[in-house]
C-alpha cells in the first residue's frame, strides 16, 4: 500500500506539472485533431453480436435509454467541473462494468459534437474485445508503456469514438499502471486528439490494487454494483476508497429488472441506473 500511495502522490505531482497554469494556454496540437481522428481506421460493429452481448446503445432505442440518461448526467457534471477522465469500476467481478463502459461510450458516440475515447484498463481480464468483436491493432499495455503510439493502437467507431482494447491478459498490469510514463502518455493523447471525455474500464476495486494505482491520473469514477450480488458494505467501502483518491461520480445499479414501458423501459433488458 505504501508503494501505491507513493506512486499516486508522484502521479498527481506530474499531472499538475502537465496542467497549464490559470490564464496560460495549453500547447497547440501538432496536427489538427480532426485530421488525426479521420486517420484512425474505422470499425463497424455487427448489430447481432452487440445485441447478444447486451450492448444496446449503438443505436437509439428503448434499450439504450438508461445509458443515455447516465451519459447525459455524467457529461453534464464532468463539463461543469472541467473533468475529462472517468474510470468505470466495480467492487467485484461479474458486475457488468465492461458492458456499462461500452454502452456509455457508444451512447456518447451518438452525440456528434462530443469526442470520446474508451480505453480498456482492465488488463488482467479484458472483456471489450469479445463484447464488440474487435481486436485493436496494438494493446493498451503497449500504449501505456510508450511502446506504441495511440494512432497505432486505436480504431474508430463512427466519427467521434476511438477505442483501444487489451488483446490478451497482462500479468504486469499493476506495474504498468504505476509507471511514471502513464501520465505523460495520457496527457499526450489529450493534447493531440482533444477528446471531450476519456472512459477507462478499470479492474474491480476489491480484487487487486490496479485501479487504486491508476486513479491519480483520473478525474472521477463511476461505480457499478450488481443487484442481488453486490453487498451494501462493499459499495460503502468502495465509495470511501474512491473518494480518498478521486471524485465519485455516482453509482450504477446493474442487473436490476426494470420494465416500466410508460417511461421508456425495456422489459428484455436488465440495466437500471440510479444516482
Amino acid at each position: 500500500m505504501e508503494r501505491i500511495q507513493a506512486a499516486i502522490a508522484k502521479a498527481r505531482e506530474e499531472r499538475q506539472s502537465l496542467t497549464p497554469a490559470p490564464g496560460r494556454a495549453a500547447p497547440a496540437p501538432r496536427v489538427d485533431p480532426e485530421t488525426l481522428w479521420a486517420a484512425l481506421p474505422e470499425f463497424l460493429p455487427k448489430p447481432a453480436l452487440l445485441e447478444r452481448n447486451r450492448v444496446m446503445a449503438y443505436h437509439s432505442s428503448p434499450g439504450a435509454t438508461a445509458f443515455d440518461i447516465t451519459r447525459t448526467r455524467a457529461l453534464r457534471i464532468m463539463q461543469e467541473k472541467g473533468w475529462r477522465r472517468m474510470a468505470v469500476t466495480s467492487p467485484t467481478p461479474a458486475c457488468g462494468k465492461s458492458t456499462i463502459s461500452v454502452n456509455l461510450a457508444l451512447s456518447l458516440a451518438r452525440q456528434k459534437d462530443v469526442r470520446a475515447i474508451l480505453i480498456e484498463a482492465d488488463m488482467r481480464r479484458p472483456a471489450i474485445t469479445s463484447l464488440l468483436g474487435q481486436r485493436t491493432r496494438r494493446s493498451v499495455d503497449e500504449l501505456l508503456t510508450g511502446g506504441a503510439d495511440f494512432a497505432d493502437c486505436a480504431v474508430r467507431i463512427g466519427t467521434n469514438l476511438a477505442l483501444v482494447t487489451q488483446n490478451q491478459p497482462s500479468h504486469e498490469a499493476s506495474d504498468i499502471l504505476l509507471a511514471q510514463k502513464v501520465g505523460a502518455v495520457l496527457a499526450d493523447i489529450e493534447a493531440r486528439y482533444a477528446p471531450d471525455i476519456m472512459i477507462f474500464d478499470t479492474p474491480p476495486l476489491l480484487i487487486n490494487d490496479d485501479t487504486l494505482a491508476f486513479l491519480a491520473h483520473l478525474d472521477c469514477a463511476l461505480l457499478v454494483a450488481a443487484a442481488g450480488r453486490t453487498r451494501v458494505n462493499e459499495i460503502d467501502r468502495c465509495e470511501r476508497e474512491l473518494s480518498a483518491q478521486t471524485h465519485v461520480l455516482g453509482v450504477v445499479l446493474n442487473k436490476c429488472r426494470f420494465a416500466s414501458k410508460e417511461y421508456g423501459g425495456y422489459s428484455g433488458y436488465d440495466y437500471y441506473t440510479e444516482d
